[in-house]
């Protein structure tokens, strides 16, 4: 079982996304290089050294699935940044 973290209310998570390169299927939805999306949560990491995967968001707050398989994109797709709110 892998656990989700949801950022609290006091916290935003954002990625930037530095790789859109495609992966080998074809994805329904896909990524923007440069672009900034809100984190609506992400795992723990899967393995010693691997990534964790993320739920991004669009614009209007939906939820961007590369396919009905794939739900979330990889981490090392992203720089990641979190911001504390006041």
């Amino acid at each position: 079982m892998v656990n989700l973290f949801v950022p609290p209310s006091y916290m935003a998570v954002y990625a930037k996304c530095v790789d859109a390169s495609l992966p080998a299927f074809e994805p329904e939805e896909w990524i923007e290089e440069g672009k900034v999306y809100p984190v609506k949560h992400f795992t723990e990491p899967l393995n010693t050294g691997d990534g964790f995967a993320v739920t991004i968001m669009d614009e209007d707050g939906v939820e961007i699935h590369p396919s009905t398989s794939h739900w979330s994109f990889a981490s090392s797709r992203f720089e990641l940044f979190t911001l504390h709110l006041n």
